[in-house]
């Protein structure tokens, strides 16, 4: 803010004309945008405010952004962060086409022409190895999203068809009941009746996404998106699904277990922590049934709590594959969960090294253990805080516990029975 006097008001300050060019951390001339993909002609205060959110970006640097209620925050941060990451990516594959094509003429090449050309080389290399991840995983997704939509397609026509049948099996029946056939007869007819039409291809259509190779991890770069509540996250994410990036943004919801889990079993506990212990210790169920196969033991190892017939890797993978297609919030990550039998808490925790955008709450990307048991790395990566007034309030709750007088009293007396 050095460049502005102090005297200038806050109207004055959203009016004052950007600075058209900048430099970057490395010295380069950057070009600010003129115009922004916005679902409707912006107003002056949303432009400004993508234009500094894009400008901070661009630069490397820390920003404080501030926007009055109704002026439409979110979706002029979605528009202002989103622009710079797909001009980002445009410029990191221009750089990659040109490296491709670049050769270097070593004649009358000093001393230290090998170093620079060692460097160059390595450059080159990460750049190639970052593009040649992004492309293929573009390719995967644009191959999904094909087949989801043939499929859905054949799934409305299947139904339609199973609908008919079901119809026309009743209409036969009641036919051949007034008719008063014979019960030989009857019997006959009845197999005609649909209860359930199911197709082998359908069932193993979700399958067929899946192949031999995982993904690598992906290193290009990501914004990640945090804000206090659920409410919160799942507002943003219908504003993305507005805006004009929200059909080529791969874009995945973080939650909490409570969320995300589709185990009515575990979800009976309501208690947070009693749904958190189930589910590891179903998940450590699952490990040791798995080791102990691997180690030829005959007897299977019995656990209080079972195994969650959700946690599955590779549903759980076909599941991860699905989210990154288009945007969805908490609700249609439980819906698609429930259609695939797989769960959505660790489902979306695969998504994460593929996405362009992370929507996460503060609990995830503030306590550390969370963040790097979720996969969360935030190296060169882009963090967005929502409501970030709520932060100090946030941080002091994580690294808080209550302890109540009952409980001290507990502790003394125990303390004096040992004694």
């Amino acid at each position: 803010m050095d460049e502005f006097d102090d005297d200038i008001d806050d109207e004055q300050l959203c009016s004052l004309p950007l600075q058209p060019s900048l430099l970057d951390n490395n010295g380069s001339s950057v070009e600010i945008p003129d115009e922004f993909p916005f679902p409707f002609q912006p107003y002056d205060i949303q432009l400004s405010f993508m234009k500094e959110t894009f400008k901070t970006l661009e630069q490397g640097k820390i920003g404080i952004f501030e926007s009055p209620t109704g002026t439409g925050k979110s979706l002029s941060l979605i528009c202002g962060s989103l622009t710079w990451l797909k001009h980002y990516e445009e410029k990191q594959r221009e750089k990659f086409e040109k490296m491709r094509n670049e050769t270097y003429d070593n004649e009358n090449s000093g001393e230290l022409d090998w170093i620079t050309d060692f460097a160059k080389k390595q450059e080159q290399n990460k750049v190639k190895e970052e593009q040649e991840s992004k492309l293929k995983r573009e390719d995967k997704l644009r191959k999904i999203k094909e087949k989801s939509k043939y499929s859905r397609k054949r799934k409305r026509e299947e139904d339609e068809v199973t609908e008919l049948m079901k119809t026309v099996s009743k209409e036969l029946k009641e036919s051949e009941t007034c008719r008063n056939v014979d019960r030989d007869n009857k019997q006959d007819d009845d197999e005609i009746v649909l209860t359930e039409y199911t197709s082998d291809d359908e069932c193993k259509d979700w399958d067929d996404h899946l192949d031999n190779e995982d993904y690598n991890e992906d290193d290009s770069i990501k914004i990640y998106f945090c804000s206090r509540t659920h409410s919160q996250l799942a507002q943003f994410v219908r504003e993305v699904k507005k805006s004009p990036f929200g059909k080529d943004t791969s874009t995945v919801t973080l939650g909490s277990r409570q969320n995300l889990c589709i185990n009515s079993a575990v979800l009976a506990l309501k208690s947070p922590s009693l749904i958190n212990d189930t589910c590891l210790e179903m998940q450590q169920s699952k490990n040791k049934q798995a080791n102990a196969k691997e180690k030829g033991a005959k007897k299977p190892v019995k656990s209080s709590q079972g195994v969650c017939p959700y946690y599955k890797q590779e549903t759980m993978m076909t599941f991860r594959d699905h989210v990154l297609i288009d945007v969805k919030d908490i609700e249609e990550l439980v819906t698609l969960g429930k259609e695939m039998k797989a769960c959505p808490y660790y489902g979306t925790r695969y998504s994460i090294p593929s996405a362009q955008l992370v929507v996460l709450p503060y609990n995830t990307l503030l306590h550390k253990a969370t963040r790097e048991a979720t996969g969360i790395k935030l190296k060169n990566n882009v963090v967005i805080i929502d409501e970030a007034h709520n932060l100090l309030e946030t941080i002091n709750s994580i690294h808080s516990v209550e302890i109540t007088g009952s409980q001290v009293n507990w502790v003394w007396h125990q303390k004096i029975s040992l004694n």
